[in-house]
């Protein structure tokens, strides 16, 4: 009997781990565990969020009929309607065309790729970075003011595609 139990818990803890599909499982994934986000917004309560899982799961296969009614009406992402991040990688354009990455070597190039890559995923960069490609390919993160970044939004909006790096 006890193993029973101990399998039917089992069962629904990964269940509901690998369920984070409806709405309040995605809630308690987004603030606690972060499967399907890059940084949940309580770090540090990972348990909680696994003993709140199987609850939500509960609750959620509850208001399925709601919950299925709302995403035909409103989307798949609702309530989660995030914008897409800037620093996201699929906003970025080729740097091919850019002046100061078209002087860098084949070597220095994928060097200064990697370097992008690794700065983007490391969570340095904000709303108010700036980045500049040195002519060793190394990237310098300037941090700028609100009224700094609104000028070069808009210088950046009068310069050709080809030589913008982040697309917005």
């Amino acid at each position: 009997m006890r193993s029973r139990t101990l399998k039917l818990v089992l069962a629904a803890v990964l269940t509901s781990v690998m369920s984070t599909g409806c709405m309040l499982s995605r809630a308690v994934d987004r603030a606690f565990v972060g499967m399907t986000v890059k940084r949940p917004a309580n770090v540090d309560r990972k348990v909680t969020g696994i003993f709140l899982l199987p609850l939500t799961f509960a609750i959620d296969v509850a208001t399925f009929p709601i919950q299925a009614i709302l995403v035909a009406i409103l989307g798949d992402n609702f309530p989660f309607n995030d914008p897409p991040s800037a620093l996201d990688m699929t906003g970025m354009t080729s740097l091919e065309g850019n002046p100061q990455f078209e002087k860098l070597d084949p070597a220095t190039k994928q060097t200064a790729v990697a370097e992008l890559d690794a700065l983007v995923k490391s969570g340095q960069l904000d709303a108010n970075s700036a980045l500049a490609l040195t002519e060793d390919g190394h990237w310098v993160v300037v941090r700028v003011t609100d009224e700094a970044r609104q000028q070069l939004i808009a210088r950046a909006a009068q310069t050709p595609a080809t030589q913008q790096v982040c697309a917005r």
